[in-house]
């Protein structure tokens, strides 16, 4: 990553920016397992969705609480998603404020000093391009977070559908087993059920063992999430930064340099 203040890296680090967004944009984050598990949508968040409850439909019911850590992740995972939707929305709306300052600014510019000419016409230019840049970066970060907030949302919701599939396939193995175990009892005293409850707790161990999987891949996804937003922000600060010493260079050198709200020459 760039470290330097000096004003002409501040177009580098704009398309750094925006070569960030792309990346969470394109879910070059995710894992390769998780890249290619289907998707969801990030309704799936709110869900309510009890795959277990289909043992007390099967009349197993007693079985439940043997294996309810299977239910645990989805508890942890499930959330709100309109709240994780109008927070990327106010992300988004700051960008594109940032966006329209820019380009009004850049408009301006450009208008003020049309008849100007020689040095310092050049030397102008290149700063008021410095400064778009600039505001360009704070709104590029705006729309990277606001990417980042969706991507988010929709992955776990992802992980979330992907559990549900999880269990409600061991729930269809376990089932039959117990099913035809109870329907034997009577002629074994008991004995298929000892026998068939500790198959079936294996089978939903098995499963336990698969979710740990999709959980550590999206947790190592959100990491990988987590560096790329924490490097817009760096990249932001060095931007400020920059933008900081075209202030002071503008004062220095006497130049006074137009606004989008009370344009100057």
């Amino acid at each position: 990553m760039t470290t330097t203040t000096d004003a002409g890296t501040i177009n580098a680090l704009l398309n750094e920016l925006r070569t960030t967004t792309n990346a969470i944009a394109g879910d070059e984050w995710l894992s390769r397992d998780l890249a290619a598990t289907p998707k969801a949508d990030i309704g799936e968040l709110g869900s309510n969705g009890k795959p277990l409850q289909a043992l007390d439909s099967a009349g197993v019911g007693f079985l439940t609480p043997m294996i309810s850590f299977l239910e645990e992740p989805l508890n942890q995972l499930k959330g709100n998603p309109d709240g994780v939707q109008q927070g990327a929305g106010e992300f988004e709306k700051a960008g594109q404020a940032a966006t329209a300052l820019a380009q009004d600014y850049q408009g301006k510019a450009s208008s003020e000093t049309s008849d100007w000419s020689g040095q310092s016409a050049e030397d102008y230019a290149k700063t008021g391009k410095e400064l778009v840049d600039g505001v360009l970066s704070v709104a590029e970060t705006a729309l990277t977070n606001a990417s980042a907030l969706i991507k988010a949302g929709q992955v776990v919701a992802q992980v979330v559908a992907e559990v549900t599939r999880l269990i409600t396939e061991a729930v269809g193995k376990i089932v039959p087993i117990m099913t035809q175990a109870i329907a034997a009892a009577p002629a074994t005293f008991g004995q298929s059920i000892a026998v068939a409850i500790p198959q079936c707790v294996q089978i939903a161990v098995e499963c336990g063992t698969q979710i740990a999987a999709k959980l550590g891949e999206l947790l190592a996804s959100g990491e990988n999430l987590i560096k790329l937003v924490e490097g817009a922000q760096a990249v932001l600060k060095i931007v400020k930064q920059a933008m900081s010493v075209i202030g002071e260079q503008a004062q220095g050198g006497q130049a006074k340099l137009p606004t989008a709200a009370s344009p100057a020459r």
